[in-house]
C-alpha cells in the first residue's frame, strides 16, 4: 500500500509469500488470531480494549523493525487491513464516548485523564513544530470526533481559538458537553458540517484528522476557499500503523499542494503528519 513516503505509483496491497521466515509466519498467525478475537469482542469493551492495547504493543515498532513490518504489511490483504482499520476505529470511538460519559458523571475531572492523552500530546508537539514558530490567528480542526482531545491540547499549547468541524450530530453533542464541562466553550467551538463543503476562508491553519474522509474532496474544498498562505496539516499512517488507520495516499493530495515536510510517528505512536502549502500562481 503506497503512502506518502512512497513514490507516485499507486501499488495495492497484494498477498504473496515471504520465503517462509518463521518470525513472519508466527506474527501473521498471531495477528490473524487477534483479528478473530477482536471481531468477537466488538460488544465487550473490556476485552476489545485489552486486545487493542496488545495489538499496539506488537505493531508500534521502532525504525530498526520497519523492513520486517513492511514484509508483514505486504502479506496482509486489503480486506484484512480494512477490517483491522474498522475495528480500531470502533475501539477508539468507544474509548472516546466512554471518557465523555465518565467526565459527565465526574468519574474523571480533566482531559489529562484521557487514556491516550500522552500520545496525543506528543502528536500535537510534532505538529506544532511543523509550523516553525508561527502561531495561527484562527485554526480549524476537521473531523474532531466525540472527544476532541486534539483541540484541547492545541488550545492549551497555542492559546488561540480552535474551531472543530464534525459531520456526525451525536459526536457534536458529546463534544459540546465536554467543552462546557471543562469550561472552554468560549475558546473551542464545535460545529456540525462537512469538510468537503465548509468555507475555510477565515483560517490560516487547517488540521485534518486521520479519520476525516473523503480526504481528496476535503483538500479540494480547502483549495477552493482558503487563504493563499494557508498551512494544512494532514494526518496519515505509515508502515505497521496502517493496521490501525487507512493512510493518506499521494492520489488523495491535489497537485495544487506542495508537500513541505513530514512528522513521523515515534515508537509508541500511531499517527504521522504532513504539512501542505498551497502552490502560488
Amino acid at each position: 500500500m503506497q503512502t506518502l513516503e512512497s513514490n507516485h505509483t499507486i501499488t495495492p496491497a497484494i498477498s504473496f509469500a515471504v520465503g517462509g521466515g518463521s518470525r513472519e509466519k508466527e506474527l501473521l498467525g498471531r495477528l490473524r488470531e487477534m483479528k478473530e478475537n477482536l471481531v468477537e469482542s466488538q460488544q465487550d469493551f473490556h476485552n476489545l480494549h485489552l486486545l487493542m492495547r496488545d495489538l499496539e504493543r506488537i505493531l508500534l515498532c521502532d525504525e530498526q523493525e520497519i523492513p520486517f513490518f513492511k514484509n508483514i504489511m505486504s502479506i496482509l490483504t486489503i480486506d484484512e487491513l480494512t477490517l483491522f482499520n474498522n475495528l480500531y476505529c470502533l475501539w477508539e470511538t468507544k474509548l472516546e464516548r466512554r471518557f465523555v460519559d465518565f467526565l459527565d458523571h465526574n468519574v474523571v475531572k480533566h482531559y489529562l485523564d484521557y487514556p491516550l492523552y500522552a500520545r496525543f500530546e506528543r502528536l500535537i508537539d510534532r505538529e506544532v513544530r511543523l509550523l516553525r514558530g508561527d502561531v495561527p490567528k484562527k485554526m480549524l480542526f476537521i473531523g474532531s470526533g466525540p472527544m476532541p482531545i486534539t483541540a484541547l491540547c492545541l488550545q492549551h499549547r497555542l492559546g488561540i481559538q480552535i474551531d472543530c468541524l464534525e459531520r456526525f450530530g451525536e459526536a457534536v453533542k458529546e463534544s459540546k458537553k465536554v467543552m462546557k464541562k471543562l469550561r472552554v466553550e468560549n475558546r473551542i467551538h464545535v460545529m456540525q458540517g462537512y469538510g468537503e463543503s465548509f468555507n475555510v476562508t477565515e483560517y490560516d491553519v487547517i488540521l485534518i484528522a486521520l479519520l476525516a474522509k473523503p480526504k481528496r474532496a476535503i483538500l479540494e474544498n480547502i483549495l477552493a476557499s482558503c487563504q493563499p498562505q494557508v498551512k494544512v496539516i494532514c494526518r496519515t499512517s505509515e508502515n505497521s500503523r496502517c493496521v490501525f488507520y487507512e493512510p493518506t495516499l499521494w492520489r488523495d493530495i491535489p497537485t495544487q499542494f506542495d508537500v513541505v515536510e513530514q512528522a513521523r510517528a515515534s515508537v509508541d505512536d500511531t499517527i504521522s503528519s504532513v504539512l501542505l502549502h498551497k502552490k502560488q500562481q
